[in-house]
């Protein structure tokens, strides 16, 4: 079993439509090609989450996360577990967000030249992407267009660049680069290199391999979606596992994840279209904001 790939450029809105259902109705995960991003845009975040990653470590505390009240900034390895059963991720990131909630931490410009622009340029090209995703999903759900306006005023997006080491031959048991979880807003847009390690939990329980293909976005449901969608589309497990080897030796992995998650007090409660005699609601209503707020609360590893 592979993630579906859907080129978005090759079929008219209603084919691309019931395509997406489809996907995330069985593997909650897909692939997009012919989305439009320019590959400089996506290659000038890569090259910024390297240069930052590159400094060292007491250079990158100087933004760390715990520093900054909307926790954005710099996250090191072991400072998250995405899977609470489990130990510390190996994984480091920078977390951005969206400014209209509040000011980001940014690297100095003589540390990391053209950061705060890549970023910026990456973050607003997802924007658009995602919006072109929610009108194929207001579609693919059997809603009129612009249903979801209303939820997307002030999204409270977040761009995550992620830095995965080679998988320490002496980890932990179950410590792996970032451990089993779903994602938690409304979908999530994933670039990846060609090191791979990023696995989908198949609905029989095996793990299936997302093998990286140039050019395309990994896109995936998260919880708010589900409830949304009242269990239609699955927010899916998923996790890494960085043992990509080159010229005999593992290597690093890196990411950008953008989260398109909707406004902070938008109120989530199972869609119309999702509700019936036989799939009465599964979900009482909850708020945008206070979701993020308790999923951060219990993936952080208390200092």
């Amino acid at each position: 079993m592979q993630i579906p790939l859907i080129d978005l450029s090759a079929a008219p809105p209603a084919e691309l439509a019931h395509r997406i259902d489809r996907a995330l109705c069985e593997a909650g995960f897909f692939a997009i090609a012919g989305h439009g991003v320019p590959d400089a845009v996506v290659a000038a975040a890569f090259d910024a989450g390297h240069r930052f990653f590159a400094l060292p470590e007491a250079s990158k505390a100087r933004w760390h996360i715990d520093g900054w009240p909307l926790k954005r900034g710099f996250d090191p390895i072991g400072w998250q577990s995405l899977d609470p059963a489990n130990p510390p991720d190996v994984k480091e990131s920078f977390y951005l967000g969206v400014e209209h909630i509040g000011p980001n931490q940014w690297p100095d410009e003589s540390l990391v030249p053209g950061f705060h622009a890549a970023c910026t340029a990456y973050a607003d090209a997802m924007q658009q992407l995602s919006l072109r995703l929610m009108t194929l999903f207001e579609r693919a759900l059997g809603l009129p267009a612009g249903h979801f306006d209303a939820f997307m005023r002030q999204p409270t997006c977040t761009t995550r660049l992620l830095h995965y080491p080679p998988q320490p031959a002496q980890a932990a048991p179950g410590q792996i680069g970032c451990g089993a979880h779903t994602d938690w807003g409304a979908l999530t847009l994933l670039a990846q290199d060609d090191a791979g390690g990023l696995q989908v939990r198949a609905p029989d329980g095996t793990w299936i391999d997302v093998t990286p293909q140039q050019g395309t976005f990994v896109v995936n449901a998260g919880d708010m979606m589900q409830r949304w969608t009242n269990d239609r589309w699955p927010s899916t497990l998923h996790r890494v596992i960085n043992r990509h080897l080159h010229g005999g030796r593992t290597r690093d992995r890196w990411s950008i994840a953008y989260f398109y998650d909707l406004d902070d007090q938008a109120v989530i409660e199972p869609l119309a279209p999702c509700v019936s005699a036989g799939r009465p609601a599964r979900y009482g209503p909850i708020t945008a904001g206070a979701h993020l707020a308790e999923m951060y609360r219990r993936t952080t590893v208390p200092a």
